[in-house]
């Protein structure tokens, strides 16, 4: 059996063979028709889209393979969730409580209003019952590509609010009122106050020109 070293140099190799055989397939069989072609190479569509397929592949077949060892379906997410904690230390992501505003373009559930702001932890220490949090509109299997768009921002984001707090294999889960049961690390953050034209800091802040 071949070592560590050797087993992921194969499979750097591997992973360039596929990711060029997707290219090519992609300019072959859609990219010609497409209208966007006269500036792919500017805005590497191709690639992209390539990567995104191939890792998506990728954590797929990690899932496949956790499954034929009979790993229960409930138990992949905890795998995942240390693995993004594992990745986040091995990243040097900062251990820092960043708090951001954010405005709604429009209603929101829990009687949140459009031209409303939410003062939100973007990385929480600690949620309690009760507390309102933000997830993602819709959960992605991809891990990768959860911790990747939520570096940068583009997440279709929905308040809920904390039923409970509860530890399972060694990691945190929250349960909101609507039963949705998640990893801590799903959460985008926390709501810490909603702030509308009502309240003084609106006005303070010049919160109504933006």
């Amino acid at each position: 059996m071949a070592g560590i070293s050797d087993n992921l140099e194969v499979f750097r190799g591997v992973s360039k063979k596929h990711y060029k055989d997707l290219i090519e397939s992609l300019e072959d069989k859609y990219c010609w028709k497409c209208p966007m072609r006269t500036n792919s190479s500017e805005s590497f569509c191709r690639e992209v889209d390539s990567w995104v397929r191939l890792s998506g592949a990728f954590e797929m077949g990690i899932y496949d393979y956790l499954r034929e060892r009979g790993i229960p379906t409930n138990c992949l997410e905890v795998l995942a969730t240390k693995m993004i904690e594992k990745k986040m230390k091995l990243d040097n992501y900062p251990k820092y409580q960043k708090l951001i505003f954010l405005k709604i373009d429009e209603d929101m559930d829990l009687g949140i209003k459009r031209g409303s702001f939410l003062l939100v932890n973007e990385n929480p220490k600690r949620i309690k019952s009760g507390d309102k949090i933000l997830l993602p509109n819709s959960c992605p299997l991809s891990t990768m590509w959860f911790t990747k768009i939520k570096s940068i921002g583009k997440l279709q984001l929905k308040v809920f609010e904390v039923e409970k707090v509860f530890h399972k294999s060694g990691v945190k889960y929250i349960k909101t009122k609507e039963n949705i049961e998640l990893p801590l690390e799903y959460v985008y953050g926390l709501v810490l106050k909603v702030v509308d034209d009502k309240n003084p800091i609106f006005a303070e802040l010049h919160l109504n020109e933006f």
